[in-house]
């Protein structure tokens, strides 16, 4: 039968239409699963009920014990991830902040944020260059880089489930730009790379992709970074 109206409604609202592991906000892109699935004994209870991004639950699902890679997901683990958040969601007392520790601690998060993403320098050129419009200097690279490892730290982490739902959804696309840097651009000089010239000529293909990448994705990283500025301004600085 799966979850009842109740325990559904109850979930939803519990982790705010956030992914319960990741964290991004999911909108109608959310689905429930059963930490102990109902095969195994597991009831249709809100209890046993995870919220999670498509992309989680494939994950939670995907591991084979016949083949292990990595490290399966425990129940026990699965009910902290989801009871952290369910905290976090329920602490960040609707649109503006009022608790004057959350505030601060979520100031010093933001301004963390902000000196290491630098809207003026790192963000300003993937919105205008998108890494197609030539060789660019390898400083940019490894900003991305920087900021990915600062949020791996549990300090850099909002108290505000709204913010750091935003701020889990740039790290992932900030994750899959680094991929794509990677993958598709090449030493061009001191400090500097770029998409190969060459392959304008010798691989024409792997040129459109590589061009396709960056085009699609740079300015869903650029409206993540816009959409989470703007509402930390108006979340934490609005009194």
């Amino acid at each position: 039968m799966g979850f009842n109206k109740k325990v559904v409604e109850d979930a939803l609202i519990s982790c705010g239409r956030h992914c319960s592991l990741c964290h991004k906000f999911c909108g109608t892109k959310i689905e429930l699963h059963h930490i102990k699935q109902k095969k195994d004994g597991g009831e249709d209870s809100f209890e046993n009920c995870l919220p999670l991004c498509f992309d989680c639950h494939a994950d939670v699902m995907q591991y084979n014990p016949q083949h292990p890679k990595g490290k399966k997901y425990t129940e026990s683990e699965l009910k902290r991830h989801r009871n952290s958040w369910y905290k976090k969601v329920k602490n960040s007392e609707g649109s503006v902040i009022t608790n004057s520790n959350y505030l601060n601690l979520d100031k010093a998060t933001f301004e963390r944020l902000n000196k290491l993403l630098e809207s003026k320098n790192l963000m300003y050129f993937i919105k205008q260059n998108g890494f197609v419009g030539g060789p660019f200097p390898d400083k940019i690279y490894l900003d991305i880089y920087r900021f990915l490892i600062e949020c791996e730290l549990p300090e850099f982490e909002f108290i505000d489930a709204d913010l750091e739902g935003l701020k889990s959804e740039l790290r992932q696309n900030l994750e899959k730009l680094y991929e794509l840097i990677l993958k598709h651009t090449f030493g061009a000089g001191p400090d500097r790379q770029s998409i190969p010239r060459e392959w304008k000529m010798q691989q024409p293909e792997r040129l459109d992709k590589a061009i396709e990448d960056f085009t699609k994705l740079t300015p869903i990283v650029s409206d993540n970074y816009e959409t989470l500025i703007k509402l930390g301004r108006r979340k934490l600085y609005a009194n």
